[in-house]
């Protein structure tokens, strides 16, 4: 297997995963939306980002996000990914 495989593979596990808790956390996603800035500055962007993109908060809520959450579910940060791109 080359490095790129095995880096995408948990150590724990035979099977990749492409959505872990780690990467799932609010504050990750947002450091990879406002790389750069300082973490408590990137989550206040972020979720400012949220509540101003058109339909996005409402998506999120109809699938049960809640601002306090602290960990995404896997579709919750699919539909943050589709309404404002990879980051």
């Amino acid at each position: 297997k080359s490095t790129q495989d095995k880096s995408t593979q948990s150590p724990h596990s035979k099977k990749a995963r492409p959505l872990s808790r780690n990467r799932l956390q609010f504050g990750n996603i947002a450091m990879r939306y406002y790389p750069g800035r300082g973490y408590k500055t990137a989550l206040r962007l972020f979720r400012k980002e949220i509540e101003l993109t058109r339909g996005l908060l409402d998506a999120l809520q109809t699938i049960g996000y809640r601002d306090s959450q602290r960990v995404l579910t896997p579709r919750q940060a699919q539909v943050i990914e589709e309404y404002l791109g990879e980051p």
